[in-house]
């Protein structure tokens, strides 16, 4: 993948989502996941048949996997390096898009998914491979790098 630059300097999500998913690929080539094209460019006619069958807020990674006998999978929301989704005070941005975000990763944590914000390439590889190789301090590494954090108990 080629890195390419904004002018400020920063690789947009995409790049940064695309770096993770190679990595993602050569670290753990048989597991199963699914990433979420949201980002990608449509046609208006194709804008149109995603808009009346796709639910807004769906997560950017999703991995098919069983974690500790309690949870059937990860979802993540990945958002790039340097970018907030909580205020200082620990509660979520105002904004209407990472509300339904929000949203959508509630209703996958109510059916036993580890869901939430992910902000990063190096923190999502973490949390990725937290859950993926299920060691003893899992949850508390992924607790470390995921918002909304997760119940311990």
């Amino acid at each position: 993948y080629k890195k390419v630059k904004k002018k400020s300097g920063r690789l947009t999500e995409d790049q940064e989502q695309a770096i993770l998913c190679k990595w993602i690929k050569a670290n753990y080539p048989s597991i199963l996941y699914t990433v979420d094209l949201g980002g990608i460019r449509l046609t208006a006619g194709q804008r149109v048949i995603m808009k009346s069958r796709a639910k807004r807020g769906h997560p950017d990674l999703m991995f098919q996997e069983w974690f500790l006998d309690k949870y059937c999978g990860l979802a993540i929301e990945f958002k790039r390096t340097g970018e907030k989704v909580a205020k200082l005070d620990g509660t979520l941005r105002k904004n209407k898009h990472l509300e339904e975000q929000l949203e959508y990763l509630t209703g996958l944590k109510e059916r036993y998914y580890i869901a939430g914000f992910v902000i990063g390439p190096e923190d999502a590889k973490k949390v990725i491979s937290a859950y993926l190789e299920a060691g003893p301090n899992s949850l508390e590494i992924i607790n470390k790098y995921i918002y909304p954090k997760i119940s311990l108990k």
